[in-house]
């Protein structure tokens, strides 16, 4: 069995055969464990120690979260709030990068997620429900109370402040996830002056999560968010946010990018893959180069 292993100038203790779910799961524990190994003796080799990050979270072992509450936003997402109650943990928090992602564990299923908010000891997730989606419905049914695993957190974006005047960030459906999360850490330090447009395409209205988030945000100086609806009826009015009745295209993106600086310009994009792909080569034809594609 895996164990916890606090001091990360250890050597990276070998996962066991039980300790892989074998759902597919990207990461895989072993893959981790991988890297964890390569750094390890990296860092060994250049005698460099670093000090623990108190964080509750491991990359290679899973941590037994309590449902703490289910809200249904809509017909098609639903609010699930994980809460870590362990009594010999009181000196560790929760600590997760804005857009990284973590691996939810139940019924011998695992699957990524990324966290909208979190405090030091609970986490909060937007789901996403899919009609033939196993895990989604498993999610939508489970009670307070009941026991969900989470390892990670995992992703290679790193942000630094002020380090863009501008950030634009592309997504399609539950891409925005990450995006948001990225966003509101941006404007809730009162430090920044970079300007972030946040585009997601829909299907239709109720498609849309984080409505009042969005809105939210739009009050703020350097927050701008626009939304294309491909089936929209009679209008939608949703203050501080520029609706659209049309797809997000081609057409859409270079009206976005066309009077941006490329050279101090972050561009950030998360959806399907083929809609990753597409956003990607349009945007590397106008001649941006700081992009970061959440797969």
């Amino acid at each position: 069995m895996c164990t916890d292993n606090n001091n990360e100038n250890s050597r990276p203790v070998t996962p066991s055969e039980e300790d892989c779910c074998h759902s597919a799961c990207d990461p895989c524990i072993f893959d981790i464990h991988k890297k964890l190994l390569e750094e390890y003796e990296r860092r060994k080799k250049q005698s460099i120690k670093i000090q623990n990050k108190p964080n509750i979270l491991r990359l290679c072992l899973y941590r037994n979260f309590v449902v703490f509450n289910v809200q249904e936003l809509s017909e098609c997402y639903i609010l699930l709030i994980l809460k870590y109650n362990e009594n010999n943990y009181k000196d560790c928090r929760i600590l997760i990068d804005p857009g990284q992602h973590v691996v939810l564990h139940v019924c011998d299923t695992a699957k990524p997620y990324t966290p909208i908010f979190f405090t030091d000891d609970s986490i909060e997730f937007l789901i996403r429900l899919y009609p033939n989606g196993k895990f989604s419905q498993y999610l939508k049914t489970v009670k307070v109370g009941d026991i969900i695993h989470i390892r990670g957190p995992y992703g290679n974006f790193k942000y630094e402040n002020n380090s863009f005047q501008t950030i634009v960030m592309f997504s399609m459906g539950s891409g925005i996830t990450p995006v948001y999360s990225i966003a509101k850490s941006i404007i809730d330090n009162e430090l920044e002056e970079t300007k972030v447009h946040l585009i997601g395409g829909f299907k239709n209205i109720s498609h849309i999560p984080l409505k009042r988030e969005l809105q939210t945000l739009s009050d703020y100086w350097n927050f701008q968010c626009t939304l294309y609806i491909s089936q929209i009826q009679n209008g939608c009015n949703l203050h501080g946010i520029n609706v659209k009745s049309e797809r997000l295209g081609q057409k859409s993106i270079s009206e976005t990018l066309e009077n941006k600086e490329a050279s101090t310009t972050l561009i950030l994009i998360c959806g399907t893959n083929q809609f990753n792909r597409f956003v990607e080569q349009s945007v590397k034809c106008m001649n941006y180069t700081h992009i970061h594609v959440f797969e």
